[in-house]
C-alpha cells in the first residue's frame, strides 16, 4: 500500500480497536455492533490483498534457483546415459542433441531450458525399453517430465503474481472507500449519541478517528478546533496558514473536517500565523512556528459571537 493508505488504514483500525476495548458499546446496541463489524471484515480483506501486493520476489528467485539446479542435474544425469547408449547404437542425431555439459545445461535460459527437458524427456520414452542396461528406467522419465512441469508452474509465478498485485491494488482501493463510507455515514453518525452522554468516551473516539500521515509526507502543522463550551469538533473551518516564503508572504487555506482536524504539508520554516474563521463564531488568530524535521501541532477552541 502507499504511505497514504498505509495511514489511514491505520487509523481504520485504531478505531476498531477503541471498540474491542469498549465492548459495552456494541453489547446491546445491535447497529453500532453490526458496523463495527462489518469494519472489522474489510480490515481483514485489506490485510489480505496487502500479502498479495507484497509478494516476496527474493523467495521466488530462490525458489526457482533451487528447483533449476535439481533439474539440471537429472537431465545432466540422464542426458550422459542416453549419449552412451547413442554412441554404442552410432545414433549421431542423439549425441548432437544431448551431448551437452551440466554447465552449459545451467546457463540455458528459462524457456530454451524447458524445451530441452521435453525434448529428452520425448526422446527417452522413445527408445525406453533399450536403456534398462543404461541405468535410464521408465520412472526415471516420468521424474523428469513431472520436475520440469513443476519449473514450469514455477516460470508462471510472476505472470500470476503481477495480475493478483493488480487485483489487490484495485481491492484494496475499493475497500479503503467502503470503510471511509462506513465511518463518515454510519459509526461516526452512531457515536454522536455520547456527545452529551459520554464525552470523554466520545473524545477518544475522536482521537482515533485522527489520521496520522507518515514521515514522508512533510506534514508542517496539524490539529484540532473544537467549541469552546461544547468542545465539540467544528466542521468547515476556515483555516489560514500565513508564512514567509523567501522575502514574501504566502499563505495557504485548509478548511477542517468533521471531526475538526486540519492539517498543512510544506510550510517553510520559521514563523507562523493561522487564522481561524467560521460563521457565527470569532475570528481567531493563533501565531505559531513551523521547525524542520517536526510537525507543530495547534489544537484550539472557539467562542461563538454573542450576537449569533
Amino acid at each position: 500500500m502507499t504511505d497514504k493508505q498505509d495511514a489511514v488504514v491505520d487509523m481504520y483500525q485504531e478505531v476498531d480497536s477503541f471498540f474491542v476495548q469498549n465492548p459495552a458499546l456494541t453489547k446491546d446496541d445491535v447497529i453500532l455492533k453490526n458496523h463495527h463489524n462489518q469494519l472489522t471484515a474489510m480490515l481483514e480483506d485489506i490485510a489480505k490483498y496487502n500479502q498479495a501486493q507484497e509478494f516476496d520476489s527474493k523467495g521466488y528467485a530462490k525458489d526457482k534457483k533451487a528447483a533449476k539446479e535439481k533439474l539440471s542435474e537429472l537431465i545432466f544425469e540422464l542426458s550422459s546415459g542416453f549419449c552412451s547408449f547413442a554412441v554404442d547404437t552410432k545414433n549421431n542425431v542423439i549425441s548432437e542433441e544431448f551431448d551437452t555439459s551440466l554447465s552449459i545445461v545451467k546457463r540455458m535460459k528459462d524457456a530454451e531450458f524447458v524445451n530441452y527437458a521435453n525434448r529428452l524427456a520425448t526422446e527417452l520414452g522413445k527408445y525406453i525399453k533399450d536403456l534398462s542396461p543404461y541405468h535410464i528406467t521408465a520412472d526415471d522419465v516420468t521424474n523428469l517430465t513431472n520436475k520440469t512441469a513443476k519449473y514450469t508452474e514455477i516460470l508462471h509465478i510472476p505472470d500470476e503474481v503481477t495480475k493478483n498485485k493488480a487485483v489487490a491494488t484495485q481491492k484494496i482501493k475499493e475497500l479503503i472507500k467502503e470503510a471511509h463510507d462506513l465511518l463518515d455515514n454510519s459509526i461516526d453518525r452512531d457515536m454522536v449519541h455520547y456527545k452529551k452522554t459520554d464525552t470523554e468516551l466520545y473524545s477518544e473516539y475522536l482521537k482515533r478517528r485522527e489520521i496520522h500521515d507518515a514521515p514522508t509526507t512533510a506534514l508542517s502543522i496539524k490539529g484540532t478546533v473544537v467549541d469552546a463550551a461544547t468542545k465539540e469538533p467544528l466542521q468547515h473551518v476556515k483555516v489560514t496558514a500565513k508564512f514567509k516564503a523567501g522575502k514574501e508572504w504566502a499563505e495557504k487555506v485548509k478548511s477542517s473536517t468533521h471531526i475538526g482536524n486540519f492539517q498543512f504539508k510544506f510550510i517553510p520554516d520559521g514563523k507562523c500565523k493561522l487564522i481561524f474563521e467560521l460563521e457565527y463564531y470569532d475570528k481567531l488568530v493563533v501565531d505559531t512556528a513551523v521547525h524542520g524535521g517536526e510537525f507543530t501541532r495547534v489544537d484550539v477552541e472557539m467562542e461563538k459571537t454573542i450576537n449569533s
